[in-house]
């Protein structure tokens, strides 16, 4: 029994050296190879600028305060039956300039401020129609013309998801919320009037200068390209939407009769303002260069066992 005992002792010995030579020479856990960053994934302070062309994607209506109608009548000139109306609000294309700076949080989300100068004009064609005018005693109606130059300071805080590197191209979308402030100048009014009697003298007029700060907000979609390690290209669409006009003071030019009388130039005070929102239709182009050293994001942590 001693015998039977001592055997099954010495081989337990003898599997458990071997189990632990075998455990000894088992060869090192793998570990997976630390991730290398692409250009895209470097974060850092950036800066930017654009330039870029504008086009109009609303009307906005020009209206008056008092309005010509309460105007006229207060003067004896309109029946309570005229009639405004103002349409064919048409801005021409603004061209535009902006500089920002930026920061890219990682490889995907970025931020930046921009503050950007736009500048183009309005035009607009106003008509006023009364059946019983008092005093021409019959019909009149009138049209206006109305021109100003518009110049706009934007200022905006803007967000970016970059959509992914391919062949060198970088997809992105974006949104962006500020404020505008938008100035009307050499804002001309031009008006003709036509009577059973015959048309009346030309009416010529403006408006002083006036400015309006107003909230902005952008939806933006492109695509980053590059031309180096810290130099893109961004070609970009943007759709903003920048408030309103608003100037006062209409003056008479002198030697120029009134459409309907004197009732537009007897010294009323008017104010002239858009109804509707500034919106635009952007397409700019830009570049962002990348500020300093490129700072790499933490490698992920590897367990090793």
């Amino acid at each position: 029994m001693v015998r039977l005992q001592a055997l099954a002792v010495a081989a337990g010995v003898v599997f458990a050296g071997g189990g632990l030579a075998e455990a000894v020479d088992l060869p090192p856990a793998p570990t997976l190879p630390a991730q290398s960053a692409s250009e895209d994934e470097f974060m850092g302070w950036y800066l930017r600028g654009d330039i870029g062309l504008g086009v109009a994607v609303a009307e906005p209506s020009l209206v008056s305060a008092p309005g010509p109608v309460a105007t006229g009548v207060l003067g004896g000139v309109l029946s309570p039956a005229a009639f405004w109306a103002s349409n064919n609000t048409t801005p021409p294309p603004f061209g535009m300039i902006d500089a920002g700076v930026g920061y890219r949080f990682n490889a995907w989300f970025r931020m930046d401020g921009t503050l950007e100068y736009r500048g183009g004009g309005v035009r607009s064609h106003s008509s006023l129609t009364d059946p019983a005018s008092p005093a021409f005693g019959g019909p009149v109606d009138c049209a206006y013309f109305d021109r100003a130059d518009v110049s706009s300071i934007v200022g905006l805080l803007n967000g970016y998801a970059d959509l992914g590197t391919y062949w060198g191209f970088t997809p992105f979308v974006g949104a962006g919320l500020g404020f505008a402030d938008n100035r009307a100048s050499g804002f001309a009014d031009r008006g003709l009037a036509d009577t059973l009697n015959g048309p009346l003298g030309v009416s010529a007029g403006s408006f002083s200068s006036g400015s309006r700060t107003s909230f902005a907000w952008a939806l933006m979609a492109g695509l980053d390209y590059d031309l180096a390690p810290n130099l893109k290209l961004e070609l970009g669409y943007r759709y903003l939407n920048y408030g309103s006009l608003a100037a006062a003071g209409f003056r008479c030019v002198a030697g120029a009769a009134g459409a309907f009388g004197p009732a537009d130039c007897d010294g009323v005070l008017l104010a002239v303002s858009s109804r509707g929102m500034l919106a635009s239709s952007d397409f700019r182009l830009g570049l962002i260069w990348t500020v300093g050293e490129l700072v790499a994001p933490p490698a992920p942590v590897v367990a090793r066992y």
